[in-house]
Formats: C-alpha cells, structure tokens, sequence
C-alpha cells in the first residue's frame, strides 16, 4: 500500500505526466496548437505543425490565429474562436491553409477546451493535413466516373462469381440494370453451350491468371445474343489475396457485321472487275509501284504488280505531264483525275481517262491509291472528227456570209444596188480601223444597221455595242447618260450611275442624231476623243476608256457649223470616214427585196402566209419616193400584212399615194415633208406617240419625228407652220 496524499508522491506523478504530454505533444503526426481560452492567443505548437505551416515558432507564440498568414479568413477564424468558447467543441472536415512557401493544403481541424487544475481553461486545437487523401478521393471519383460512363463494360464479381459492380456500359451492353443483377451469378449472362466456361475462368482467376482478350458469346436481357472481346484480371489485396476479379467486355457484333459486310463488298468488287471494260488499279501511296492491276482488253490483262508501268502503259510525250498531275493529288491529298494517251495491249496509241482516290489510315496519311480507267479511244476519235466538221462549216459559213455581205449587204441590211454596195464597200474599208465614222443621211434609211455592220466587222466585236439616240434624252440628262455620275452630283443621283461611255470601254459607241447634242456638252465630248478620258458628273476622278465612235445624224452639219449651232473642231473630229446612206428613192432596184424581206419577216412573226404580190402593187411601191425611207416602208409593209386576210398581200396605196402626187407637183422635199407630217398630225388629233400617233402613221420613231418637227417649225397641237 501506498499513501496517495504524500506531496512528494504527488509531484513525482505530475512529472511523470507531463513527460509523457511533451513527449507525445513533441513526436505527434499531426499539427497541435494551444491557445488561451481568454485571449485566444497561441501558447504552444507543435514541431509537426511548425513543419508542415513553414513558419518558425516565434511567428506562432502570442499570435492570434486570425493574425497568421496560413488562416487567411479572419473573420472565420474569429467565429470560430467565439462557437469554441460558448460551446467547447467545433470541427471542420476540410480547412484550406496556405503555407509559407505558398502552396494550398487541405486539413482536418478539431478544437476542443479543457480546464486546468489551476481554474484556467485551455484549447487545444488538432490539425491533421488530409491533401493527399483529399486527392486520392478525388481520383477515386473520378475514375468510378470513367467506369460508370465508359462505353466497354467493366464488372466486379466475388471469387465465386457473384457480380458485385455493375457500370451503364454493361446495362448498354447486356440490357440489366445494375439493382437485376448486383448479388446474382455471371452465369445469368452466359448461353447453355457456355456455361462450362464461367468454371475454367474461375479456376484460372484462384491461381492468380488473367484471361486476356478472348472472344465470346453472352446473352442479353431480351434473349438476344451478342459477341463480345473479354478481359478478366483477378484482384488482390494488400496482402497478396485474390479477394474477386474485374471483367471488361466490349461488343463487337457491329465489328463482325462489318467484317461480314466488308468480305461481301470484296466478293461484288471482285465480280465487278471481272465484268467491267475498265482498268481497275492499285498504286503505292508515292505511285512508285503499281500494287494491283485488272486490265480488260485496252490494257495487259495481269494482276501482278508492275514497277515500269509508267514506262509501259503511258506514251513518253505525255510522262511529264501525267507525273505533275500526280504530284498535284499527292501534294493535295485529293482526287487525281486526268485524260491522256495510254499505250494499249496490243501496242498502239489510245486514249484513258483515269481517276484514282487516295485511301487514308486514321492519322490522314495516305497508304494506298484506289482507281479506275476507261478506253475513251473511240469518243476521242468521234471529238477530233467532229472538230474537223465544225471547221470545215465554219469555214463554208464564213464563205457564204462574205458572199452575202458582198450581194445583199451586212446582217438585215437588204439590197444588191450600186448604191448600198458602195456603203458596204467602205464599211468593210473602215471597220479594220479605230477610225471615227460619221454616218450621214435623211431618217429611216438604216444608219443604226450600217453602224452595227461596222461593229460586227471590226476588232471590237467581242465587246459591247453601246448605242444613245441624243435627241430622245431630255438636255438636262444627256451629260448624265454619257458621263455617268456620282452620289449626289444633283438632285435625284441617290446612287453612282455608270455612264455609256465606261459601258463602251473596248467596244463600240454609237450616238445617234449627234446634231442634237447642246452646245455647251460638246467640249466634253471632244476632249474624250482626242484623250480618251473624262470625269464623272459630279466627281474628281480621271477615268481612261477606249472605245470606237461611231456618230450619225441627218442633219446638215456644215450648215450648223456656218450658224454657230455646232461647234467645227467636234465636226471635224467627227468627220474622220463619213458614210453618206442614200435614200431609198436613190436605190429603187433595192424596194422590191425589201418588200420581200419585210412580207417574209412579218408573216413569220404574226404566223400568216402570204405567197404573191399583185404586180401592180410592187410597181406602185417601187415608184413611191418614200421620204420616210426604208422605216417607212417597213411599218407600211408591216400595216399590209396585218390587213390581209388571204395569201395576196393587200397594200393601203390609197394613203401613201397622195403625198407622192402632191411632190411631182414642184413641191421641195422639206415642203413635201412638212405637209405629210401636218396631214399626219391632223388624223392623229395632235397625238404624236402611240399605236394611233402621227409617229406610227409615218413609220417613225417618235423622238425623230419631234426633232424633224423642231426642224420643220411645226406645232403639234395645231399641226400648222409656226411663223
């Protein structure tokens, strides 16, 4: 016995117990703080805590815990300090601190108070670093979310065959979810005739072997079977005991359906070959080599590979070329498509055309090409002689066309007079050159077709044939119309208007009643054909064009220079080459082709058949003067054509035939005019345009028919003379 009251006995046991607190204080594996339950200042740390924080211990004593670098949430800490206090014990499962060399660790911290004999409290707080573990979960969770969602499936069963893991990609795979067979026998997957299987692989698993991608058969939900490729690895524990085996197994019914797909696909391939005409191949992925070849007629008929067959099958001239296709496709990694001579099996020249396709592995490369050539000998053969016929009727047809020109004029232009072959003849002269042409003559006498005929005949007839009739476009909008403008040059240019001069770069230009152009406007248009540039309205660009002009008027130009009305440096840059057209009256021989022509041309248009012209009726128009000229005599044709009901075309003469009789009685060609345009003017009640106006009576367009009226000093309201 031992009496416990003895002071010296007593303090012996307090050293004892407080060696056995350091040393367990000092050597503990996780953090230990102490702190004054009052103040919460630190009183004592642990080496551990010291360790892992990075700090030294003169940075912790006296310290508040929200004052340290590692507690950075000052005010958790400070409700922390304050739940301690009131109830004596907090836990936090997972803390983040941050070390004095700045890296992130997670741990467990616990704080507990304690009273001391002495009546003061204590507390002291456990820190235990769960990074790693915190990691290793985090890993864990991640790989049982590869499992769950892989696509193989990968199932756990007990060393007797009890499934105990179950992932979607076996529910996919076998159609059970994981609660119809967790605690139930794999064999519930295998077919009868299998069933001794699941034995073999067990005994194998006990002695620690692993089965390594077998295939096999296993059956689902809905009785279906399915082929699978299995993996079965036993596991162990950390001692070493088999405790269960993990199986992967992956479907491959799709893999052998395309297997039996692709043997049938080989088997209609190989038929196909044997049938085609074609020559079916195979070339290494550089074409060094030729791997395979299928020839049926046009080429060697062999399959053994040829390492010549560039030297064998394609004609030396045409080596390069087919060699520089290929690198094309090969630098492309596409479709090698090309036409060329091949030398066929029984030596002569042929013609193939080859396409072969590149086949790719799954990184892109290219580790075969794949094609296919046809003998298009024979299509070659039918192509050259076809462009041989072309040519030859091309040439027979630019022969008859030079032979009509040299009859009957250039395109619509009708009549064989001595007249109208002497225009054509200096149409022909001129049209070689970029000489300006002026075109002279009364209205209606075709000067629009002779300018087309210089176009048509010319360099430029590739390009366009811009034409402007400058007496139709209002003064006000001719500089536009020629020029072209810009946005907001004047009211109403909301955009930028393309002139017909930029219309007729490389082309033609053709200006129609060129004497109507104003005074003001004509320098612009000289300086264009002397420099060959200009400006938009309203812009500051110098734009360059190159076009041919040719110009047209019946006016009398040198008497409008003598009057001041046109300005005589643009006269004479205008008149370079003049045309004069004659009046129909001039070429009388021409009217009864051109009466011809015109039955022809309309009983073709409204689908009427007229076969014969009273004789009386031919010479009657072929006596007429027809001051309207050839305009005139087509709308009266084409007026007799509408009247006449049966096969003999019935002519108006009644209409026409005064005004000639009032101009054998002395009348001028201006007076004759201008009563026939009166006379028009009265029938028409002052009407000008339209079916029922003056214009179409006369076989005029209406825009002449004004500016022969501004001539004449006609009203055409009153249709009498103004004085």
């Amino acid at each position: 016995m031992q009496d416990e009251t003895d002071p010296k006995h007593s303090e012996e046991r307090l050293r004892t117990s407080e060696l056995r607190y350091r040393r367990l204080f000092e050597t503990a594996k996780d953090g230990i703080l102490i702190l004054d339950a009052e103040t919460g200042k630190i009183t004592d740390i642990n080496p551990f805590l010291v360790d892992l924080l990075g700090y030294s211990l003169d940075e912790f004593i006296g310290a508040h815990l929200w004052d340290l670098a590692p507690f950075k949430d000052v005010k958790k800490c400070k409700l922390a300090f304050a739940e301690l206090q009131e109830k004596e014990y907090i836990r936090y499962e997972s803390l983040p601190l941050e070390t004095k060399d700045g890296r992130s660790i997670a741990v467990e911290f616990v704080g507990n108070v304690y009273a001391l004999s002495a009546g003061t409290r204590v507390i002291q707080c456990n820190i235990r670093d769960i990074t790693e573990r915190r990691r290793m979960e985090e890993i864990r969770e991640r790989l049982a979310a590869v499992v769950d969602f892989s696509e193989d499936a990968i199932i756990g069963k007990n060393p007797d065959g009890t499934i105990v893991s179950w992932n979607q990609g076996a529910e996919k795979i076998f159609g059970y979810s994981a609660r119809e067979v967790m605690g139930k026998s794999m064999l519930l997957l295998f077919p009868a005739d299998r069933v001794k299987e699941e034995s073999s692989i067990l005994e194998r698993i006990r002695h620690g072997e692993s089965v390594q991608h077998f295939e096999t058969v296993r059956v689902r939900k809905d009785g279906g079977r399915v082929d699978i490729s299995v993996t079965i690895s036993p596991i162990k524990d950390s001692s070493g005991v088999i405790i269960g085996a993990s199986t992967i197994a992956r479907d491959i019914t799709k893999r052998g359906q395309m297997e039996a797909a692709l043997r049938e696909s080989e088997e209609r391939y190989r038929a196909l070959v044997t049938a085609t005409s074609d020559v079916v191949y195979r070339m290494s992925p550089d074409w060094s080599a030729m791997r395979q070849l299928h020839g049926r007629g046009f080429l060697a008929d062999t399959e053994a590979p040829n390492r010549n067959w560039l030297q064998q099958y394609i004609h030396q001239d045409d080596q390069g070329r087919v060699m520089a296709a290929i690198s094309r496709a090969i630098q492309a990694k596409s479709i090698f498509e090309l036409e060329h001579p091949v030398i066929r099996a029984d030596g002569s020249l042929g013609w193939t055309f080859s396409r072969a396709i590149p086949v790719k592995d799954a990184t892109g490369e290219i580790v075969e090409w794949f094609g296919a050539a046809s003998d298009v000998t024979e299509r070659k053969r039918m192509e050259e002689e076809l462009r041989e016929a072309k040519k030859k009727l091309a040439e027979e047809k630019l022969y008859l066309e030079q032979e009509i020109d040299m009859e009957m004029g250039f395109g619509e232009i009708v009549g064989r007079s001595k007249a109208l072959q002497s225009v054509m003849a200096n149409v022909r002269r001129v049209a070689s050159t970029d000489a300006t042409v002026l075109l002279l003559g009364e209205t209606g006498t075709g000067k629009e077709m002779v300018a087309r005929a210089v176009h048509r005949t010319s360099r430029r007839s590739d390009a366009g044939f811009i034409k402007m009739n400058c007496a139709a476009i209002p003064s006000g909008l001719l500089e536009s119309e020629l020029f072209g403008s810009e946005k907001g040059a004047f009211t109403g240019a909301a955009n930028q208007k393309i002139g017909r001069l930029e219309l007729a770069d490389k082309g033609t230009l053709f200006l129609d009643e060129i004497g109507e152009i104003p005074l003001e406007l004509q320098p612009k248009l000289l300086r264009v054909l002397q420099d060959q540039e200009f400006e938009r309205l309203g812009g500051l660009k110098t734009l360059k064009v190159n076009f041919r002009l040719v110009a047209a008027t019946n006016r009398d130009l040198e008497k409008a220079v003598r009057d001041n009305e046109f300005r005589s440096d643009l006269y004479y840059r205008l008149k370079v080459f003049p045309i004069r057209i004659p009046p129909l009256r001039e070429r009388r021989e021409d009217i009864r082709l051109l009466v011809e022509h015109f039955v022809q041309k309309f009983c073709l248009r409204m689908k009427k058949s007229i076969t014969s012209i009273p004789k009386r009726t031919m010479d009657a128009l072929c006596g007429l003067d027809w001051p309207g000229n050839v305009r005139e005599l087509e709308n009266i044709i084409e007026r007799a054509v509408i009247l006449t009901q049966g096969s003999v075309l019935v002519v108006p003469l009644s209409e026409i035939m005064p005004i000639q009789e009032e101009k054998r009685k002395g009348q001028t060609l201006e007076a004759a005019q201008r009563d026939h345009i009166v006379r028009a003017l009265r029938q028409s009640h002052g009407q000008i345009g339209g079916m029922s106006g003056a214009a179409g009576r006369l076989g005029m367009k209406r825009t002449t028919l004004q500016s022969k009226m501004k001539h004449l000093g006609i009203d055409p309201w009153s249709g009498r003379p103004q004085h």
